[in-house]
């Protein structure tokens, strides 16, 4: 076996003083097995987290109603029998959770639990991203959830109101869509007995803020019969506890990768102890919000008697030092626990992915979920022509690709171009896709054309999307008012410092091929992804782990008001292919509707450019069995052992 030495190409008397600096500053007993997350736990709430970092801990700390194959990632049993019983019309589910389902505490899994943790997925204050699966699919959460929403905007103006300060005109509008509005609008002027539009809205503020109207008083009334029907009205959401050990689901229409879902985080449950954290009056914040304690997460939090992290699946939390290493413990209550290998799991945290590869030359880190350094191309190879058996390359269920802003007609004061459509469109014509897979990358990734990975889900035949026609793109360009890139601002392109080959040259090509500006704006991921999510870019770069075997893990990220819909796109025809999808029992019928509306995303509208489909190096040290190399990237640690 030929040796790989990485410590030539990074340079690397310092990297080897970090590594040597890290294991010595640890004076522990190492964990039974190792692995490395180069950009530590962004956030370990189910019904919170959308990082395929926290996934990877989540999954390993919490069991769901049904987990994945650690092969083959498809659905198997969880925490509950496998398979539920399923009704004739395929629209009632009924679980049963296993009676040696426990938490770390001992405390038995309870029907209820699941349904304290997919209600907080839904709530506004603790549901984000993910809040669509349950609206677009469980009965009564949509209603629900809209319910609430409209509340929480109200109670958000009327409470600024209330101690005297001014709103903007979205929450004038919030305020304006609720009930309550109907015994303000005597206070108004007769023009406000419309409906109201943006322009209006911000007239509508200006009133709102110089009334002197009560607000005290209808603030609290609105937020005490708010909180009243609360409960009753999540009374109607088609989740049950039958008993504590049957949970009845009730879905809007079928839905054939449900059970893939209830693998998913956020589908999880939650133990009651979290309630202790929650910050409340009456249940809500004063803007009618469900929030807790971010410490929740933490296994020392102990604030109001909180009794620290407690989870149901094959590990728990046992140690967290921010930034240096998640600790994960064999749960002694949990069914597995007997065949468990490895007791004891370190997630370390190596922000510099070279010195996590070299921990691992050193022995130190026993698995590398991903590579992305500079010479990845070097470790393909070796994976590739079998230098290295342990060096594995993961053909993913994965897209990478730049996502334009479509929402925001000015960006840091001057015009985004990308707001037409043809513009996009003509910088999606000016890439060379080949050229980035090929000559840049070199790594093996499968070039892109489509959003969905071609040929990963059975039944599915996305369309051809798009190849490289430069003359078309300045056509276009032209078109749209610029001509070779005349009057054209200059883009702004935003990424991390992994991207930097790939914007590089993206930014030649756009500069040579439309004769466009190209500002390289490159950030650690945390700034990186709060510009990103508040649309400060014009561009950015961007990728998409499908999270369940359909085409609507990718689909459903450009449905207007998606909370992965960074792009901010909206298009009424798309949203209608989605929605027409969503309630069509006929499987063809329904790929095809799907694939109608990817081909408007990668033939029509661009609101991203699909690159390619990642070949994601993966490193096993070859004492270690039980971890299978897969599209999904999941990895159950339970199934694990280490035999140095």
């Amino acid at each position: 076996m030929t040796a790989f030495r990485p410590f030539t190409w990074v340079g690397s008397t310092l990297a080897i003083a970090l590594v040597f600096a890290f294991f010595t500053s640890t004076q522990e007993t190492p964990a039974d097995f190792r692995y490395v997350n180069s950009s530590g736990v962004h956030t370990l709430d189910p019904a919170r987290m959308s990082w395929s970092q926290d996934f990877r801990v989540a999954l390993n700390i919490w069991e769901g109603l049904t987990t994945s194959d650690p092969r083959t990632t498809q659905a198997q049993a969880g925490a509950a029998m496998f398979p539920p019983q399923l009704s004739s019309d395929q629209l009632t589910y009924t679980f049963t959770i296993r009676e040696d389902a426990r938490w770390s505490n001992g405390d038995p899994v309870l029907a209820s639990d699941y349904i304290r943790g997919w209600r907080r997925g839904m709530e506004p204050g603790t549901g984000t991203d993910y809040t669509f699966l349950f609206t677009d699919n469980v009965a009564g959460a949509s209603e629900y959830v809209h319910w609430r929403q409209r509340a929480t905007g109200a109670l958000t103006a009327m409470d600024r109101l209330r101690h005297g300060w001014d709103i903007d005109e979205q929450a004038a509008l919030s305020l304006s869509r609720h009930p309550i509005f109907h015994d303000i609008q005597p206070h108004l002027p007769p023009s406000f007995f419309t409906d109201f539009d943006r322009d209006q809205g911000v007239a509508l503020a200006k009133q709102l803020s110089a009334s002197t109207l009560d607000w005290g008083d209808l603030y609290q009334r609105t937020f005490d019969q708010h909180v009243a029907k609360m409960d009753q009205r999540f009374s109607t959401v088609g989740l049950e506890a039958a008993d504590d050990k049957t949970l009845v689901v009730r879905l809007l229409r079928p839905c054939p990768y449900f059970l893939d879902l209830t693998s998913f985080p956020s589908f999880l449950p939650c133990h009651a102890s979290v309630e202790l954290l929650r910050e409340s009056v009456a249940g809500l914040t004063p803007e009618g919000l469900v929030v807790y304690d971010p410490q929740w997460t933490k296994p020392g939090c102990r604030k109001n008697g909180y009794p620290g992290l407690i989870t149901n699946g094959p590990y728990y939390v046992s140690d967290w030092k921010f930034k240096r290493r998640l600790r994960m413990s064999a749960n002694p209550f949990h069914r597995a626990f007997d065949t468990i290998s490895s007791r004891t799991i370190d997630m370390l945290v190596y922000e510099n992915t070279s010195v996590a590869l070299m921990a691992y030359e050193a022995g130190e880190v026993d698995f590398l979920p991903g590579m992305d350094v500079p010479y990845d191309h070097e470790i393909a190879k070796l994976a590739q022509t079998g230098q290295r058996p342990d060096f594995h390359i993961c053909k993913t269920f994965a897209t990478y690709f730049m996502s334009f802003n479509c929402i925001d007609k000015r960006i840091e004061d001057r015009p985004n171009p990308f707001i037409d459509a043809r513009v996009r469109r003509a910088f999606a014509l000016a890439v060379d896709k080949n050229a980035i897979v090929n000559a840049v990358l070199q790594r093996g990734d499968l070039v892109a054309h489509t959003f969905i990975p071609p040929d990963a889900l059975q039944g599915y035949h996305s369309s051809s999307g798009i190849q490289m026609d430069v003359a078309k793109a300045k056509q276009l360009l032209d078109e749209a008012g610029y001509p070779d890139g005349n009057n054209l601002p200059a883009v702004t392109l935003l990424y991390v410092p992994s991207d930097e080959r790939v914007c590089q040259a993206l930014a030649r090509m756009w500069e040579t091929n439309l004769g466009a500006t190209v500002e390289l704006r490159c950030q650690e991921t945390k700034s990186f992804a709060e510009d990103k999510a508040n649309h400060r870019f014009m561009i950015a770069r961007g990728n998409w782990y499908g999270d369940y075997y359909d085409p609507t893990t990718f689909l459903d990220c450009f449905n207007t008001g998606n909370g992965n819909n960074d792009s901010g796109y909206s298009n009424e025809a798309y949203d209608k292919l989605l929605n027409r999808a969503r309630n069509t029992a006929n499987t063809t019928q329904r790929l095809s509707l799907l694939a109608q509306a990817e081909r408007i995303i990668v033939e029509k509208d661009f609101p991203i450019i699909p690159l390619l489909h990642y070949s994601s190096p993966i490193a096993i040290k070859p004492y270690v069995s039980g971890l299978y190399p897969n599209p999904r990237l999941r990895f159950p640690f339970r199934y694990v052992s280490v035999d140095r």
